[in-house]
């Protein structure tokens, strides 16, 4: 896991949302983001044995990074698009 992956949460009551990997806490934790319900300002602490990497992305590179750009990357893989 590293930051930049783009996963799936497969427990808890946001099951089937897709998040940004923005910060690695320790070995069995990472903290997300989508720009939606949870943005840069309000990560997500979230097990990794509870999400599913389905791709990466550069978006987290970005200098001026809003959340609308990680809510964007989200939604694409979101409809099982690819990072542009």
């Amino acid at each position: 896991m590293e930051i930049g992956d783009v996963v799936k949460s497969l427990k808890g009551r946001d099951t089937g949302r897709v998040f940004v990997v923005c910060e690695l806490v320790d070995n069995n934790f990472v903290n997300l983001v989508n720009g939606d319900t949870r943005k840069l300002e309000n990560k997500k602490r979230k097990r990794l044995k509870h999400i599913e990497v389905i791709g990466h992305t550069q978006v987290l590179n970005k200098q001026n990074l809003l959340d609308a750009d990680i809510k964007k990357t989200c939604k694409t893989y979101l409809n099982g698009g690819k990072d542009a």
